[in-house]
């Protein structure tokens, strides 16, 4: 399932929440997140949202947009730069 999941968000730029993640693999949420939660140790993803590592540097996150529109998301980290923001986020200018 690590392999479906990984598959799941290489096609999404943007990545997804917890539920978008757990519905897509109909899949319990509580193994979906502990899924992600190893993935994000590995440096494999990213988690960007209110409580992820991303945004915690960002001096946006109280203005931005993505966060209001969708929370927490999850996304693959790129090789080499796992600190990458996900498309729309006011750091990375990706609107």
């Amino acid at each position: 399932m690590l392999t479906q999941l990984t598959e799941l968000l290489t096609s999404k730029e943007s990545g997804l929440s917890l539920a978008e993640i757990s519905r897509t693999l109909n899949a319990q949420p509580s193994a979906v997140l502990a899924m992600l939660t190893l993935l994000v140790q590995k440096g494999r993803l990213i988690e960007v949202g209110p409580d992820g590592g991303t945004c915690a540097g960002c001096g946006s996150q109280s203005d931005c947009n993505l966060l209001a529109a969708r929370g927490k998301r999850y996304a693959l980290a790129m090789q080499g730069r796992p600190e990458t923001p996900v498309v729309g986020c006011q750091k990375s200018g990706n609107f």
